[in-house]
């Protein structure tokens, strides 16, 4: 299966409240969909134009910061152009985008502060990196999702969530096996998914994880796999 097919796929089956889809794109890129709407983070340059002109009701793109590992301009506006979707994203890459975007489609985040889009509410929580980072809480048809790039450990307890994302390490120079737990402890989520790190290193997330929380569910994300997950809420 190509991985345009596997974006259709993504976006073709109905979801029931509880329920949410996700591909898991490379580093920390991620799609993923509820009942009511779809949300891409970090997509990089990792869409190409196959899989851009598969994208259906996208609803929000986000950008957690300007490395190129997280953020390309080409691929930005291709989603752009291809879905309509307004951009949330951290102030060096507003900035990169502005005058390329419609104003009224481009905010620049501001850590602390919270931003709605239709049904998608998202809390913007500041990050810890070689430079600035944001990181998001995404709520939307009754499920809590966050996204943490690939920052360090910082306090996320304000910010319980069903279904995280958290990076384990390689190629970030904060990210670690350690503070995804730290911060999985304070999420609280259902299901966490180690992105952004070596084998080793998500697997070494995934051992911790069932030592410290096992009442969690934990995957180790593997690019464009499509995957549907039944989100028990806590």
């Amino acid at each position: 299966m190509s991985k345009a097919d596997t974006v259709r796929r993504l976006f073709t089956p109905p979801l029931r409240n509880g329920e949410v889809a996700f591909i898991y794109l490379g580093y920390s890129g991620v799609v993923f969909r509820t009942s009511k709407q779809a949300v891409i983070v970090d997509p990089a340059d990792l869409l190409k134009d196959d899989e851009m002109r598969e994208l259906r009701d996208v609803h929000l793109l986000l950008f957690t910061h300007g490395h190129g590992d997280h953020y390309k301009p080409d691929t930005a506006l291709g989603i752009f152009r291809s879905t309509g979707a307004p951009i949330l994203a951290e102030s060096g890459v507003a900035n990169d985008l502005r005058g390329k975007i419609p104003s009224d489609k481009l905010i620049a985040a501001s850590p602390k502060k919270a931003y709605t889009f239709g049904e998608i509410h998202v809390d913007v929580v500041q990050g810890i990196h070689r430079g600035p980072i944001d990181l998001y809480r995404i709520s939307v048809g009754g499920l809590r999702v966050f996204h943490a790039g690939d920052s360090g450990y910082v306090p996320v307890r304000d910010y319980p969530s069903d279904l995280v994302f958290l990076p384990t390490g390689s190629p970030s120079p904060t990210a670690s096996p350690e503070y995804a737990l730290k911060m999985a402890l304070e999420l609280k989520p259902s299901v966490a998914v180690a992105i952004h790190g070596s084998k080793e290193q998500s697997r070494e997330f995934e051992a911790k994880m069932r030592d410290k929380m096992p009442n969690t569910s934990v995957m180790v994300a593997e690019p464009y796999v499509a995957t549907t997950l039944t989100i028990a809420k806590r």
